[in-house]
């Protein structure tokens, strides 16, 4: 079974924040010049928020939708405290973007070792990318669920791309189903 490690998130906080201010007022190194977001880190849950100028923030590095939701709260309520104007909390949706997961394949295969060039030739050219010069993994793209997987010799592989749970399950079945259809034939 896939396990999560990490997830990408956003929520809108308000139309539009004075990032410079919410740095002088947190005491947070901001250098716009370097990057347009303000980085907030949360130590429990481990959590990186990303503040933008239009009230967004971003989160990545959660495990779970909980630290999702708890990081975005420690943040809002650090502005709401020191009294930057936000929307409701009713109103700032969370939404997910990326649900990055890692599953070990190793148990469908016999000696725990993919041949990587030959999986190439089985799977669908179009969507399969090997370049071991390049990279050590295999490249297999997904149209529906809309993931790409990166499978490594070890048996290794990263699924990343997923919106919900569900899609990463889904991929997750989709590609054990084919690399049984490949160890089977």
């Amino acid at each position: 079974m896939a396990e999560v490690v990490n997830i990408v998130a956003s929520m809108r906080l308000t139309d539009s924040i004075d990032v410079n201010a919410v740095a002088d007022e947190l005491l947070i190194d901001y250098e716009q010049e370097q990057f347009p977001g303000m980085v907030y880190r949360v130590e429990n849950p481990k959590v990186c928020l990303l503040l933008f100028r239009s009230g967004k923030a971003v989160a990545t590095g959660a495990k779970t939708v909980d630290d999702v939701d708890v990081a975005f709260k420690i943040l809002r309520d650090d502005l709401v405290q020191h009294d930057f104007d936000l929307w409701a909390e009713k109103d700032c949706e969370v939404n997910l973007h990326n649900i990055v997961m890692t599953a070990d394949l190793s148990t469908s295969i016999n000696g725990g070792k993919i041949d990587l060039s030959n999986l190439m030739l089985h799977l669908p050219f179009d969507k399969t990318e090997y370049e071991p010069e390049q990279f050590p993994g295999l490249i297999y793209r997904l149209e529906n669920p809309s993931v790409v997987f990166l499978i490594f010799s070890s048996g290794r592989c990263v699924i990343t791309g997923a919106n919900t749970f569900e899609e990463a399950e889904t991929a997750e079945e989709i590609l054990r189903d084919e690399l049984n259809y490949f160890l089977s034939g």
